[in-house]
């Protein structure tokens, strides 16, 4: 399924910079440069909103982030008019949301957002499991960080994400759950300002695999690995693996 979104008012200046002081306050330090991951805003505007409707579960399902992708050589213009070309493909129970974001024409951005419909009682048994320990060799780490439930309703307010995993206490327990989910959105956005101290440059692009939620208030770390002279591996880990991402500093 496509789709072309009009976004009349295109990345806003007031939210962007929002969104870099909250990963400021939650990190200790905030984004040298008008952080990449603002472009996860622009899924909260109206038409693309509508777009991402969520896609339907049973009774004993639920939505899971399955994986993330970005790639935003130049910091977006703000409050600058775009266009979005918008594709949707389900395959079984994964849903795979594709936008080419664009500026008269001219490409300037892409991302991609991914959501699994699982089984509540396949989620809680599921066992989480750590790193293995050959994957983090010279790895640097940065935290612990924890994210509060005010600190998530400030995210949620900005970006508008409707999955019920990070707003309802009651569903929680449900899931062998202590707590709400932490969006995945904003743990990837954490990882910019340790990014900056690692290779002194905003990130260009990103890719994402989740593996397991982490609850509010439970503390995590990020680990960065240079993979080459501008490409990092950043592991997200709280005892257990949460999520592997791949970046790269810059398309030079």
């Amino acid at each position: 399924m496509g789709a072309e979104l009009e976004l009349p008012r295109g990345l806003p200046a007031a939210c962007a910079e929002e969104l870099a002081a909250l990963v400021g306050q939650i990190t200790g330090r905030a984004p040298a440069a008008l952080p990449w991951f603002a472009t996860v805003l622009l899924f909260a505007e109206p038409e693309v909103n509508a777009h991402l409707a969520l896609p339907e579960t049973g009774p004993e399902e639920m939505l899971i982030h399955d994986y993330q992708s970005v790639d935003c050589p130049a910091l977006l213009p703000l409050d600058t008019a775009l266009t979005a070309r918008a594709e949707t493909t389900s395959r079984g129970d994964l849903t795979d949301h594709r936008f080419t974001l664009c500026r008269d024409g001219a490409e300037v951005a892409k991302l991609g957002t991914a959501l699994r419909r699982v089984k509540i009682a396949d989620l809680i048994a599921a066992a989480p499991a750590p790193f293995r320990a050959e994957m983090l060799k010279d790895v640097t780490w940065f935290g612990p960080f924890a994210i509060s439930q005010e600190l998530t309703d400030r995210y949620l307010a900005l970006s508008s994400d409707p999955n019920p995993i990070h707003r309802d206490a009651e569903l929680a327990p449900r899931l062998g759950l202590s707590a709400p989910v932490v969006p995945g959105l904003l743990l990837l956005s954490m990882i910019q300002p340790s990014s900056e101290v690692m290779l002194g440059a905003p990130l260009a692009t990103l890719k994402a695999r989740f593996m397991a939620p982490l609850t509010m208030n439970t503390e995590l770390r990020i680990g960065l690995q240079r993979r080459g002279p501008a490409r990092l591996r950043a592991y997200l880990e709280a005892g257990s693996a949460l999520a592997v991402a791949d970046m790269q500093m810059s398309h030079d």
